[in-house]
């Protein structure tokens, strides 16, 4: 039953995270004047349609994405109306405000969360990997790390960000074991072994933490800020591991299921944080200068600004239908990459 939850769960935190995105594209479009055919939740075919003025609305029967039709989006400039005629500083705002709806909703979220008290990892050892870089420097199950390098960690997301800024570098780990601490040091790897991270440990133990108003928004700002800056990061896992490194819905489905079954532990508060976290990646996903996601056609607005003109409409049009065809494609691979770890008994 609970497994049941967490996929309706999953389908009702993406329709809402869908809709924000949209309705960010929706309102700047009429704002700046563009005529908006269409907005649609889900993708075809259509199970429901009403029409408010000259726009159609329409509930889809895949419930994985969402759309707004608008008059000229390939860039044609026939009409004062259309996406097309309007100057390129405008087109920004409507393309940019789909993802920026996301990453607010996000602030929004962890900032609430934050006040509230959330669930907060200790940068304590709950596990050791045999013949890891923690084994190797003599690290033990209850051990804590206290500080990297000189800087004081106290949780777990503090030591990981330590960790991940180090990757094939030697750190210092100072390590509080019992009443004594002592310092040794590693190399945190690159690439580590399946289902385990670069040190090779596992940390658990959590906390409920609650933060002030000022110190909450603070947080929630940079927790939203790490996932955009981890952009190129994305772009570059992508295009070396094929997707192999990014979860599709398959996968997001049961780490959401996960979340909802850690709900008696932790609280309402750890799946208010899931979905801040889904809504950012989802601001960030949709930045990637991917044809048909709103970064590729960034990308377009912006070669036209350069030129001066649009681009050759049908051309654009081309471009972005085979960039959706290739994004499904690669959301079809990933889904049988989760399948596959999902079966064969693997982490998500």
């Amino acid at each position: 039953m609970t497994i049941f939850i967490g996929i309706i769960a999953f389908f009702v935190i993406l329709g809402v995270l869908i809709f924000v995105h949209e309705l960010g594209h929706f309102t700047f479009a009429k704002l700046s004047g563009v005529r908006v055919d269409e907005f649609g939740l889900g993708f075809p075919p259509r199970l429901k349609t009403w029409r408010r003025g000259v726009t159609l609305y329409s509930l889809n029967a895949i419930p994985l994405g969402g759309f707004v039709k608008m008059q000229g989006e390939n860039g044609e400039d026939g009409e004062p109306d259309s996406f097309g005629a309007k100057p390129p500083w405008q087109r920004l705002l409507i393309l940019g405000a789909g993802p920026g709806m996301n990453l607010a909703l996000a602030v929004v979220i962890f900032w609430a969360t934050f006040m509230m008290g959330s669930p907060r990892g200790l940068s304590l050892l709950t596990a050791v990997a045999p013949h890891s870089p923690a084994a190797a420097a003599g690290l033990k199950t209850g051990d804590r790390i206290i500080a990297v390098d000189g800087q004081p960690v106290r949780y777990s997301d503090e030591l990981q960000t330590a960790v991940d800024n180090n990757l094939g570098q030697r750190i210092t780990l100072r390590v509080q074991r019992g009443a004594r601490t002592f310092t040794t040091s590693l190399v945190p790897r690159i690439n580590p072994p399946p289902h385990q991270g670069p040190m090779g440990v596992g940390v658990s133990k959590t906390i409920t933490v609650a933060y002030g108003p000022v110190a909450a928004l603070r947080r929630a700002v940079g927790e939203v800020g790490v996932m955009v800056s981890s952009l190129p990061a994305i772009i570059q896992s992508v295009g070396q591991h094929g997707g192999g490194q990014v979860q599709g819905p398959i996968g997001i489905a049961q780490d959401t299921t996960s979340v909802v079954q850690s709900t008696p532990s932790y609280g309402i508060g750890a799946v208010l944080q899931w979905v801040a976290l889904l809504s950012a990646n989802l601001g960030v996903l949709n930045l990637l200068p991917i044809p048909a996601l709103d970064g590729g056609r960034i990308v377009f607005v912006l070669l036209s600004w350069v030129r001066r003109r649009n681009l050759d409409p049908e051309v654009e049009g081309l471009i972005h239908m085979v960039g959706m065809a290739m994004l499904l494609l690669l959301i079809l691979v990933i889904s049988y990459q989760d399948v596959a770890r999902w079966v064969g008994g693997g982490s998500f």
